[in-house]
């Protein structure tokens, strides 16, 4: 052992830098056939990739509880003529109630996933999902913890308080295990195509059963995109890519919530709802930059950055 690294969070799994054979030879054995490492590599890698997006579901939930426990005792400002927890506010509302809808729906997502691993006739599901799975749910962890601090106000950007460990934490998830761009590339690289593209179809089709109007109208724009993306060049699939990442997820996770919600309590419906009324819509609007030409990203020399 070299060094321990100084990381930004997750101190609790401390990370070290080896340094093999300085002193003596180093002698590596083969496990299992020549060239077939890689193979073997993405069986581990993606089976990661799957606890990596339920890390995101993990720290946006213990991000939430959080938020919400401070909520319910922070008395500050007043409604109706009475001291207030700030709960009691429309703003913090808005910020915790997208907290449980961004947790709840990136568990559904993550869940549905590895609800396919070892299943019959499951592997291009569980193939086309794992991307995103991996990089919804940890961009989500990530917002969410964000969102925790804003909740705690000036408090959340105390260490005392432990809200920022939170985000600390979650931001290596969208980096290691493949980044989320490389979960991009591949979705757009390698899952549309996947079965001469009948992976993608048959999850459009089951997404096509959605009856929020604002749901269906996601679905019909990622099918759309993804049909496009299938027979564009390379540039323009990954330059599409990330936008086109997260409104796929975002439309998988609707389709989900939307099923939650049917045999769930109140409080399940009125997070999804709050889901599809104001957070698809937003993944609706990236529909600009999933079909914008790669040639923008491109606008700009080397040095003029």
């Amino acid at each position: 052992v070299v060094s321990i690294e100084h990381k930004m969070g997750l101190h609790a799994s401390p990370t070290c830098v080896l340094s093999f054979g300085d002193h003596d030879d180093c002698i590596g054995e083969l496990i299992g056939p020549e060239f077939g490492g890689m193979r073997a590599m993405f069986t581990m890698m993606n089976n990661a990739r799957l606890n990596v997006g339920l890390q995101g579901v993990q720290v946006a939930e213990a991000a939430t509880q959080k938020a919400v426990g401070y909520a319910k005792e922070r008395i500050q400002g007043a409604r109706d003529g009475q001291p207030s927890a700030i709960l009691g506010h429309p703003d913090v509302r808005r910020m915790l109630m997208r907290m449980k809808a961004q947790t709840q729906a990136a568990r559904a997502l993550v869940y549905y996933a590895c609800a396919q691993v070892g299943r019959a006739g499951a592997n291009d599901r569980l193939e086309i999902l794992t991307p995103l799975a991996k990089a919804h749910a940890t961009d989500i962890g990530n917002e969410v913890a964000s969102l925790g601090i804003q909740v705690h106000g000036g408090m959340g950007f105390i260490e005392e308080t432990g809200a920022a460990r939170f985000f600390r934490d979650a931001r290596i998830t969208p980096i290691y295990e493949g980044t989320n761009g490389i979960q991009a590339a591949d979705l757009v690289g390698r899952k549309l195509s996947l079965s001469n593209g009948a992976a993608f179809a048959d999850l459009i089709a089951d997404l096509k059963s959605a009856e929020h109007p604002r749901l269906v109208a996601l679905v019909a724009a990622c099918e759309a995109i993804g049909r496009r993306l299938q027979t564009a060049d390379a540039d323009e699939r990954l330059a599409a890519s990330y936008p086109f990442l997260t409104m796929l997820s975002t439309a998988t996770c609707g389709w989900l919530m939307e099923r939650l919600a049917k045999e769930g309590d109140d409080v399940r419906k009125a997070v999804a709802a709050f889901y599809l009324e104001q957070i698809v819509p937003e993944a609706l609007g990236l529909e600009a930059a999933a079909s914008a030409p790669a040639s923008q990203l491109y606008a700009l020399a080397v040095d003029d950055f």
